[in-house]
C-alpha cells in the first residue's frame, strides 16, 4: 500500500515540475528551456516566446517554433490573436532587453485569450454552445 500511496503522490509531482520549466522560461532554466523540442512544443501549443534564449541558441529556437506552429490548432476566431502574438514577438525582438518588459505583459494577455479561444469548450472554437 505504502508504494502505491507513493506513486500516487509523486509522479504528477514529477510531472508537474517538468511542466514549470516548460511554461515559465526565466534565467535559471533557459538551458533547458531553450531547446528545439521545447520550441516546437511551445508553437504547437500556441504559447508565445518571451525572448529569452541567448542568442546562440535563439535562431534554432525560432525556427523550431514556427515549425510547431505549423501544426497548432488555427480555429478562424483565434488567428485574429495568432497575428497580434506574432507582431508582439517582432516587436519584442528589435527591443533592447531594457525594454521588453512592456510587450512580455501584452504577450501574457494575448497568450491567455488564446488558449481561451483555442481550449474553451464554451468558445466557438471547439463548437461549445456557450454553456459549461
Amino acid at each position: 500500500m505504502s508504494k502505491l500511496f507513493w506513486f500516487c503522490w509523486c509522479i504528477p509531482v514529477i510531472f508537474l515540475s517538468g511542466c514549470a520549466t516548460f511554461t515559465n522560461p526565466d534565467p535559471s532554466n533557459v538551458a533547458t528551456y531553450c531547446t528545439a523540442a521545447t520550441a516546437f512544443r511551445v508553437g504547437y501549443l500556441s504559447r508565445p516566446y518571451y525572448g529569452t534564449c541567448p542568442k546562440e541558441t535563439e535562431g534554432a529556437f525560432l525556427a523550431n517554433l514556427e515549425r510547431g506552429r505549423g501544426y497548432r490548432a488555427n480555429p478562424p476566431q483565434a488567428l485574429p490573436y495568432y497575428e497580434r502574438m506574432e507582431q508582439l514577438e517582432k516587436q519584442l525582438l528589435a527591443s533592447s532587453e531594457t525594454d521588453r518588459e512592456p510587450f512580455r505583459v501584452q504577450l501574457r494577455d494575448v497568450e491567455w485569450q488564446t488558449l481561451h479561444i483555442v481550449n474553451c469548450s464554451c468558445s466557438y472554437a471547439t463548437g461549445g454552445s456557450g454553456r459549461n
